[in-house]
């Protein structure tokens, strides 16, 4: 009898110690509790900066509403930088290339920013023959703040935010890249011609004007649905169609509410011309073959030409990334969640499954890593470039500044390097900016927490 009740006393006690350790394993108890802001947390002022968000493939700004009232930041339903707004911050969204190169997307949004001429370079319009110079947007600056950073050295240093999505991603690293460091090849190829160069390229900065990165599903070493599209000759066709059903209705009408912006190649809209026979023309040009394009920046194949891979990070910038998931991974696949946009399934399908023996980076990464994606964007794309990521958990979707707080790492962010906070689970690649959802509201916790981040870097 006594030998039963040892067994049942040390049987309770393992019972008893066991739980304590899974109760101690489910719930962390946080290293710094009485942190009630990242500022506070991490040892900074923070900043005011006024952050840009800058959209992606097929994607346009805030001046411009598909079909006059859908937002690419919010959908039908909401303007998701409105929101921002009556939280007191400043934000602004340019309109560039729907299907430009990640290059031309950044000067476009320098001369939104700073209300100039678009000024592609000297030496890259003469590499890929077309106009140096693209649209006027004089007197129309979004932030002339920003722009006084430029006009004269006795003025205080007005930086700025970034937030991309998808192509947005590696759109803003060119242009946190471009304003650290400027481009050499720029400056020569001003200096022979004898003429002034654009200040985007300026190689004797001393800061480089960005503080935070921030970028959502973005495709920084491209997306093997490009790939797919290459192999069989659907790049034409993928384009086509999509640009039919989103923008095709605006367009016919001439309602002016897109704008390619390949006017530098002179493939300019005609007046009167139907969006469909503008397509047509875009798609038979030399342009949409050539290695200036979006279609070229987004192959995985193509990360490692130095068209590409000449961007740095640049080491004062603090950069952040989230991969958004909607596919299910089991014994080696991925498919798509049900919850999946439908249009974006079978792509999902098609990465969660894709393999190519002549993409060898491929095998750099876990099966996971780049069979998982969004329905357009691997995870281990959205993660950061090839330069790596350090990864540091935040609870994007937390319902406050204080539960954002209890599951932020301790130490600030590394500077230089993407700090990779996460999956965002059942968020496919138009889910994440609410492009479609019907109930406002689904995203704002994402994109205030988003806000707060970057809000509490040092200035």
């Amino acid at each position: 009898m006594k030998s039963l009740l040892s067994l049942q006393s040390l049987l309770v006690q393992l019972l008893v110690l066991l739980t304590c350790q899974q109760l101690a394993q489910a719930t962390p108890v946080p290293l710094a509790v009485s942190a009630t802001s990242l500022k506070q947390l991490w040892k900074t002022t923070g900043n005011q900066n006024p952050t840009v968000f800058i959209h992606g493939l097929l994607g346009w700004g805030e001046s411009r509403k598909l079909l006059g009232t859908l937002n690419y930041w919010g959908g039908i339903t909401q303007n998701l930088l409105d929101v921002l707004r009556n939280q007191g911050y400043t934000v602004v969204a340019p309109n560039v290339g729907p299907l430009s190169s990640c290059w031309e997307r950044a000067c476009e949004t320098f001369a939104q920013l700073t209300g100039t001429v678009t000024d592609y370079g000297v030496d890259r319009s003469t590499r890929f023959q077309h106009t140096r110079f693209g649209e006027n947007h004089s007197g129309k600056g979004l932030l002339p703040s920003f722009a006084a950073n430029f006009a004269s050295s006795s003025s205080p240093v007005v930086k700025i935010n970034l937030v991309g999505h998808s192509l947005g991603g590696p759109t803003a690293r060119t242009l946190a890249h471009l304003l650290a460091f400027g481009s050499q090849q720029e400056m020569d190829a001003c200096a022979k011609a004898g003429v002034v160069c654009s200040p985007l390229f300026w190689t004797n900065k001393t800061q480089s004007y960005v503080t935070g990165v921030f970028a959502i599903s973005g495709v920084h070493q491209g997306s093997v649905v490009d790939d797919y599209l290459q192999a069989t000759n659907g790049r034409v066709q993928f384009i086509k169609t999509l640009f039919t059903a989103l923008v095709g209705a605006n367009n016919l009408n001439n309602l002016d509410i897109w704008d390619l912006q390949l006017g530098h190649y002179g493939l300019n809209q005609n007046s009167g011309e139907k969006f469909t026979t503008y397509l047509d023309r875009v798609c038979s040009s030399s342009w949409f073959l050539s290695s200036t394009n979006a279609l070229f920046d987004l192959s995985v194949e193509n990360q490692g030409n130095s068209l590409l891979s000449f961007v740095k990070n640049a080491p004062g910038v603090t950069y952040f990334s989230i991969a958004g998931v909607s596919t299910n991974y089991l014994l080696g696949i991925s498919l798509a969640q049900i919850s999946t946009n439908l249009f974006l399934a079978p792509f999902a399908n098609l990465i969660g499954t894709y393999s190519n023996s002549s993409l060898t980076v491929l095998d750099t990464y876990t099966l996971r890593d780049w069979r998982q994606n969004d329905g357009l964007v691997m995870v281990a794309s959205s993660r950061g470039p090839k330069s790596g990521f350090n990864a540091f958990s935040l609870d994007m979707q937390a319902g406050g500044e204080g539960d954002l707080v209890y599951s932020a790492p301790t130490s600030a962010p590394v500077k230089g390097t993407y700090n990779y906070v996460g999956e965002w689970d059942h968020g496919d690649h138009l889910d994440i900016i609410g492009l479609f959802d019907l109930i406002p509201g689904l995203r704002t916790k994402v994109f205030v927490n988003i806000m707060r981040v970057l809000s509490s870097l040092a200035a």
